[in-house]
């Protein structure tokens, strides 16, 4: 009898770990950047539709917010994109920034796209992506994300950058420095970005059976109140979060649960 019981209850651990990955996969968050598609326009130099946080290069600006239209001027997707084809004489750079709101200790998904709308060979074409709390590149405050030096001879598609980014501050901001070309050097074509998103990620769940009848679940530590959700049907919303507060146990955060009767349903989620 406890011999059955047993075996059934490592099958409704295994049920529940996969209809969990499954799940999470398929899950969709809210995008924290407004308007990272720049498709609120209008297009124009330096119309950055609620991007807060603007700094031209002390010399030879010349960046902003254009409409899609024949190759190479193209979005990644939608029907606008920003360009950032300044030239300073000096190290200044095009500033763009946005303020995020994060919760500390989470983890985010941090995308965009970078790419070119023709020659940058030996241009000195750069664009480096910051995020921190100086709207600069400090790094003995800001994390750099991606430093990008296209110098290539012919257009360059865009390209996907991502992060998992564990926030260490509760309201950075996520920047893009960029220039096309140094030394004022008077080039027409420029880097392209679009399609800028900050969402909230979760740490990988695991699931164990444990003898004789519990269920061990862990995830790696962020300093993060992540909290365990339980449900009977994904075909219903009434996650409900359990009381149980996880401890630490190495580098994860750990409950243990009574196997359930019934085959339950479990994610993360952040309060």
């Amino acid at each position: 009898m406890n011999n059955h019981f047993n075996i059934r209850s490592s099958a409704q651990a295994l049920a529940a770990v996969v209809a969990f990955a499954t799940f999470t996969t398929a899950q969709g968050q809210t995008n924290l950047v407004t308007n990272g598609s720049f498709e609120a326009g209008p297009a124009g130099e330096g119309q950055f539709t609620s991007w807060n946080w603007l700094g031209p290069a002390d010399n030879f600006s010349n960046y902003g917010v254009a409409h899609a239209s024949a190759a190479p001027e193209v979005a990644e997707q939608g029907g606008y994109f920003a360009y950032f084809r300044g030239h300073p004489t000096d190290s200044s750079q095009d500033c763009l920034g946005t303020g995020v709101n994060l919760k500390t200790g989470a983890l985010y998904n941090i995308v965009y796209y970078l790419g070119t709308d023709g020659s940058t060979l030996n241009t000195g074409a750069a664009m480096w992506v910051v995020i921190g709390t100086s709207f600069g590149i400090d790094l003995s405050q800001d994390v750099m994300l991606t430093a990008y030096y296209p110098n290539f001879a012919t257009v360059l598609p865009y390209q996907k950058f991502s992060t998992l980014y564990l926030a260490t501050n509760a309201n950075p901001i996520l920047s893009f420095h960029g220039i096309n070309a140094t030394n004022g050097l008077a080039v027409t074509n420029g880097i392209l970005l679009d399609n800028v998103s900050v969402t909230l990620a979760y740490p990988p769940l695991t699931l164990n059976f444990s003898r004789p009848s519990s269920l061990v679940f862990h995830w790696p530590y962020t300093n993060s109140p992540y909290r365990l959700q339980a449900n009977a049907s994904l075909l219903t919303t009434n996650w409900a979060t359990l009381s149980n507060v996880p401890v630490n146990v190495g580098t994860n955060s750990q409950i243990t649960l009574p196997a359930p009767a019934t085959v339950q349903f479990y994610r993360l989620t952040l309060p």
